[in-house]
C-alpha cells in the first residue's frame, strides 16, 4: 500500500507544469473571474493563458462582454483576443445559438445550391482593384520574463508584422512586392516562410464547393452574425477527392522523415536534426473539413473555416478562417474578404524560446510551435482611371472664350 501511494505521488510530481487545461467558454469566464477576485495583476493573468485551450468558439460578443464585466487589463484583453482567434474554427456554445427550426432537407439543399451559384457565378466577377493586406504573426513559444529564469509558456504573443498592397486583376490575386527600403514594424520572419494564407478572393471557396459535394455536406445550426441570421453547414472532404494543398516553407533537409508524434505544447510533432543546413519545401494534399456560413436568402457566403487533417507529419496542424463583408469599390458595393486567419503548428524555430524543459531531466527539448497569422484587408479602391470629356456647353461661363 505504501509503495502504491509512493508511485501515485511520483506520478503526480512528474506531470508537466505546462499541461493544457481544456476549458469551455463558461469555465474560462469563471477562471478569469476567480483571478480578478484574487487581485491577480495583468501580467500574472497573462501567464495563465499558456495553460488554456478552448473547446468552444469564443465569439466577439462574449469576449467583449467578459472584458467589460471583469474590467480586464490591456495585456489580458489581448491574450483573450488571441485565445478567441485560436478557437475560431470551433462552434460556439450551444446556449448562444438561435433556437430557429432546423430546415428540412429540401430547404437545406436550396440554401447550399444558392451558395454554389454565388461562388461560381457572382464571386468571379469582382472588378479589378487594389487593397492593403496587413498581417500580424503570433506564436506560442516560451518567453523569458525575468533574467536567469526558465522560459515560461504564456500563450500566443506577437513576433512580427507585414504590410503589402495586393492587386486583384482579371479574377486573380497578385501580391505586390514590399516597397524598396520599407521596414516591418517588428522583425518578422520573411513573408515567404511558414504557412501563408492565399485564395481569400474566391479561389479557396471554389475548391471547397468543388470538393464538398463529393464528400459530406449537411446543415448543422443557425447562427447570428453582424450580417444577420446565417445557416451554418458542416462539410468533410476525403483525401482522394481533395484539391486543397498545404504548402510550407521551409524544413531542414531530412526532417520530412525524421518526425515523431507527441511532445509538443499541444501534441504537435517534435522534429529532430535541427542542425540541417539545406531546406526543403513541404507539400501535402490532405483530407479536410470545416464550416460554411451562408445567407439563407441570397446564398452569399459570409464566413468559411477549413481544417486540414494532417496526421503524422512535420506540419501537424493547418487551419484557415476567412470572414467576408460589404466593401465599397468605386461607386458600388461588393462582398470581399475583411479578415483571414491561418493557424498552423510546425517545427519550432531554433533558439532558447523554442524549447521546453522536461520535468525528469530538467533539460531543454524542442517543441512543436503554434503560429497564428492574422490578416486584415483594407483600403479597397478600384484599379483603373476615369476620363470625363467636357464640351463647351459643360464648361463654366468664365472659361469660355
Amino acid at each position: 500500500m505504501r509503495r502504491l501511494a509512493l508511485m501515485t505521488l511520483m506520478a503526480a510530481i512528474s506531470l508537466p507544469a505546462w499541461a493544457i487545461r481544456h476549458l469551455t467558454v463558461a469555465q474560462l469566464e469563471r477562471t478569469l473571474a476567480s483571478s480578478v477576485a484574487r487581485h491577480h495583476s495583468d501580467a500574472e493573468m497573462v501567464r495563465e493563458f499558456g495553460d488554456f485551450d478552448l473547446t468552444e468558439r469564443l465569439t466577439d460578443a462574449t469576449r467583449q462582454r467578459i472584458c467589460e464585466s471583469l474590467r480586464l487589463g490591456p495585456q489580458t484583453t489581448l491574450s483573450l483576443q488571441l485565445l478567441a482567434d485560436e478557437s475560431a474554427i470551433l462552434d460556439p456554445p450551444a446556449g448562444e445559438l438561435p433556437k430557429d427550426a432546423v430546415p428540412d432537407a429540401a430547404k437545406a439543399k436550396r440554401i447550399f445550391e444558392a451558395a454554389t451559384g454565388y461562388v461560381t457565378q457572382t464571386l468571379p466577377h469582382l472588378p479589378d482593384f487594389f487593397a492593403t493586406r496587413t498581417t500580424y504573426t503570433f506564436n506560442d513559444t516560451a518567453q523569458i520574463f525575468k533574467l536567469n529564469e526558465w522560459p515560461v509558456s504564456a500563450g500566443l504573443h506577437l513576433i512580427g508584422s507585414n504590410t503589402r498592397e495586393i492587386t486583384f486583376r482579371d479574377d486573380h490575386e497578385v501580391m505586390e512586392p514590399a516597397p524598396q527600403g520599407s521596414k516591418a514594424a517588428f522583425p518578422a520572419r520573411p513573408i515567404e516562410r511558414g504557412l501563408q494564407s492565399t485564395g481569400e478572393f474566391g479561389a479557396l471557396l471554389g475548391i471547397i464547393f468543388v470538393d464538398a459535394p463529393k464528400g459530406t455536406v449537411a446543415f448543422h445550426h443557425w447562427e447570428k452574425t453582424s450580417a444577420g441570421l446565417v445557416a451554418v453547414f458542416h462539410y468533410a472532404v476525403p483525401k482522394l477527392e481533395s484539391h486543397y494543398t498545404v504548402n510550407y516553407c521551409c524544413l531542414a533537409d531530412g526532417l520530412r522523415t525524421n518526425t515523431r508524434q507527441g511532445g509538443g505544447r499541444r501534441g504537435g510533432s517534435v522534429v529532430g536534426n535541427q542542425q540541417g543546413n539545406a531546406t526543403v519545401l513541404y507539400h501535402k494534399t490532405p483530407a479536410y473539413h470545416g464550416s460554411i456560413f451562408i445567407d439563407p436568402t441570397s446564398g452569399v457566403v459570409h464566413r468559411v473555416t477549413l481544417q486540414a487533417e494532417m496526421g503524422d507529419s512535420a506540419v501537424s496542424r493547418a487551419a484557415t478562417v476567412i470572414e467576408y463583408g460589404q466593401v465599397v469599390i468605386g461607386d458600388r458595393k461588393f462582398i470581399c474578404p475583411l479578415r483571414s486567419m491561418i493557424l498552423y503548428e510546425g517545427p519550432a524555430e531554433n533558439g532558447p524560446s523554442a524549447y521546453q524543459m522536461t520535468t525528469t531531466t530538467r533539460a531543454l527539448e524542442p517543441t512543436g510551435t503554434l503560429y497564428v497569422n492574422e490578416t486584415s484587408f483594407t483600403n479597397y479602391h478600384r484599379l483603373g482611371s476615369e476620363i470625363r470629356i467636357i464640351t463647351d456647353s459643360d464648361a463654366p461661363p468664365a472659361s469660355r472664350p
